[in-house]
Formats: C-alpha cells, structure tokens, sequence
C-alpha cells in the first residue's frame, strides 16, 4: 500500500518529465528544421548538413532525456556517468572510424575535390562518385568500384586533375638527326593549328630539350579545356605523324647493326 502511496504522490513530478520531454522533443525538432532549411541555402555538401542535424538530434535527445529524469527528481549523476564510460568505450573501438569521419568532415569543408572530379590517390586514380562522411568511393576508368577511406584522402596527398578549367598536354616527339629542326618544328605547328580542341590564344611551345643517342626530342607544349585534354593529347599524336609523313620528317626508331666478320 505503502508504494501505491508512493507512486501517486510522485504522479505529478513523473507527468511534469513527462511535459517537459514532449515539449522540449516539439522543440528541438522544430530547431533542427530551421537549422536544416538555414544550412540548405549555404554552399555545404548535402553528406555534411545530414551528419550536422542527426548529430544534433541525437545529442539534444540526450540532454533532454537527462532534464526530463532530474526533473522527475531521479538522480542523474550515475546516468552522466555511465553515458560518459560508454562514450569512452566506444570512442577507443572506434578510433578508426572515428579519423574517418574528422577526414570526412575536413573534406566535406574544405573541398579538396567533389563529386565528377578524377582525382588520384597513392596508386589509386578515378572519378569521385561519392563522398560520404566515412569514406569516399571511386570509379576507374576500366570500371571498378575502389573505396578509400576519408582519414587517408584528408592526410594523403591528392591529385585533382579536372579542378581547373584548363590543363596543359605534353609531349615529346622524337625526330631524326638528319632532319631540319626548324622544317620539324613547322610541321608540328601545322598540326596543331589543324586541332580546334586547343585554346588558340594560348602560346604553342615546340623546342627542342633532348639529344638522346639515336634521336633528337622535341617538346610539344599546348592547352586546352579539361574536359578536352585525352581527345587533344591523342590526336595530336596522331595528326603530328600524318603532317611528319606530308613534310618528309622522319621518326627514329631504334635499329642494331651488325657487322659480320669472316675468319680465315
């Protein structure tokens, strides 16, 4: 009898918790719905703003939880205590994932590169077909999925090669020593001329920077639109070949002679 006496007259302190809760849950939600529409109007990846306002959800819930008890007049202290040994815990079995997501959250900020770049990573190259918060996935360009996580892309160096509007193609084109340098050089402006890919008002280079053992190398240096570069570095392969064949300007290749010797 005595504990149904209990029970009643702590009625009114259980049903306060029980308000505040409620009331407090109504708003929070209704924060992180501003907050979530404030941040869809800033330049912050989509991955980020959903990590930012779950987290929040999940750390208000807990305050809230512990207000609501300390309210129904429950000590709260062992509560505190045991959220914080489990925090603990989990933070050291999770140390990993944890750097994943301080990485995740670095790239996420700071955007070292986004979704549609090709980046390249320690032996890894691709194109960035998602960022999330732990890891980032890569496409190759002979189709494989690779994964990495965002603690080594945040800590490793990175490569982007499609953050600019422009690159620059090299190459090196090997002529006879027999060949007029300057009849060379001509014959690739004519063939670079002929490209439309490549950005006109850019200065073409084509010197000479090599006299190997059976060659002399010719630098080609021209720019062109990102998006453009693998048609242009191709086609310039082929069309100085075919305006080398027009000219006359021999391509070495590498050739043995032998001298054979009779013994008498």
């Amino acid at each position: 009898m005595k504990k149904v006496f209990d029970f009643i007259s702590s009625g009114p302190a259980i049903l306060t918790a029980a308000i505040v809760f409620v009331c407090g849950l109504i708003i929070l939600l209704v924060i992180a719905r501003i907050i979530e529409k404030a941040m869809s109007k800033t330049l912050m990846d989509i991955s980020l703003q959903k990590f930012f306002i779950k987290t929040f959800k999940i750390v208000g819930i807990i305050l809230l939880l512990i207000c609501s008890l300390s309210t129904a007049g429950i000590s709260t202290t062992g509560l505190i205590a045991g959220f914080s040994a489990a925090g603990a815990a989990v933070a050291l079995a999770l140390k990993d994932s944890l750097g994943n997501l301080a990485g995740g959250i670095v790239l996420l900020i700071t955007h070292p590169f986004v979704t549609g770049d090709y980046i390249e990573m320690g032996d890894y190259c691709g194109t960035v077909k998602q960022i999330d918060i732990l890891q980032t996935t890569l496409l190759t360009v002979d189709n494989k999925t690779v994964i990495i996580p965002n603690g080594l892309l945040s800590s490793d160096e990175v490569v982007n090669y499609t953050k600019e509007e422009k690159r620059r193609v090299d190459l090196v084109i090997p002529i006879s020593y027999d060949n007029d340098v300057e009849c060379a050089k001509a014959s690739v402006l004519k063939a670079v001329k002929k490209e439309d890919k490549v950005i006109k008002n850019e200065d073409v280079f084509v010197r000479v920077t090599e006299y190997s053992d059976s060659c002399v190398n010719l630098s080609v240096r021209v720019w062109c639109n990102t998006e453009d570069y693998w048609d242009v570095y191709f086609n310039l392969l082929e069309s100085i070949r075919v305006s080398f064949k027009e000219d006359g300007i021999e391509i070495p290749y590498s050739r043995i002679d032998v001298h054979m010797v009779e013994d008498k």
